[in-house]
């Protein structure tokens, strides 16, 4: 921990007590978890609880190794420093939200005709089976996680460090950051987010990136010396 930078490690601890306090409380965490505004459910505050609140340990496991990983780096004073930093996380994720809401208002649009569906509105009979289940998907389900403003880092990271080499945890060669954040990490998500498959918010991911991506790219333009 005496390793860890201000902003870091005060995101990481407020993840881990929101993390216990959900363990204890297991109704809390659908009240953090972001849903889709015209759901019943759907509270302003999350919006931002969505960000510190997790499904899992190994969620949140991933999510906080990544945080410290690139975090710490991006938090030096010789980088970012702390402000920026901390505005960047939050930029990026909220970044991620907005764009995972767009996308399925999207979807929604796309189907239906509308964004601002409930469960009693009347689909058309026309609908494939997979249309419903989409439909269904962004209706009901609870987003959380910090995965979106992790992804704003990462994309920070690729783009104020494009040589460093990087190394997934179980694949020991090592890849340049620039090569292995936008066609390893975001071309999966990408590809994913196509499919649907498997129970994670690509979309998310994706627009965290985008937001993290273009933000320090805005900073790197308009002030070339914050950046060694």
């Amino acid at each position: 921990m005496q390793n860890l930078t201000p902003v870091v490690k005060n995101i990481i601890l407020l993840n881990i007590l929101v993390f216990v306090a959900c363990l204890l409380y297991p109704d809390l965490t659908d009240l953090l978890a972001m849903h889709y505004p015209t759901n019943p459910a759907f509270r302003p505050w999350q919006i931002i609880t969505h960000m510190f609140t997790h499904g899992g340990f190994f969620h949140i496991l991933f999510n906080m190794y990544a945080l410290y990983s690139f975090g710490v780096i991006l938090e030096n004073e010789r980088v970012l420093g702390s402000k920026r930093f901390a505005f960047l996380y939050l930029f990026s994720g909220l970044g991620a939200i907005a764009f995972y809401v767009a996308v399925n208002a999207g979807v929604a649009y796309y189907y239906i005709g509308q964004i601002n569906f409930t469960n009693t509105t009347t689909l058309p009979a026309t609908l494939s089976t997979d249309a419903v289940k989409s439909l269904s998907q962004i209706y009901y389900s609870g987003l959380v996680g910090a995965s979106g403003a992790v992804y704003g880092l990462l994309t920070a990271f690729g783009y104020l460090f494009p040589n460093a080499p990087l190394m997934f945890i179980f694949i020991p060669v090592a890849v340049k950051a620039k090569y292995m954040i936008p066609l390893v990490i975001i071309g999966f998500d990408i590809m994913f987010a196509q499919t649907g498959i498997g129970n994670i918010a690509h979309t998310a991911h994706i627009g965290g990136a985008i937001f993290g991506f273009l933000l320090v790219l805005y900073w790197n333009k308009t002030n070339k010396k914050s950046f060694y």
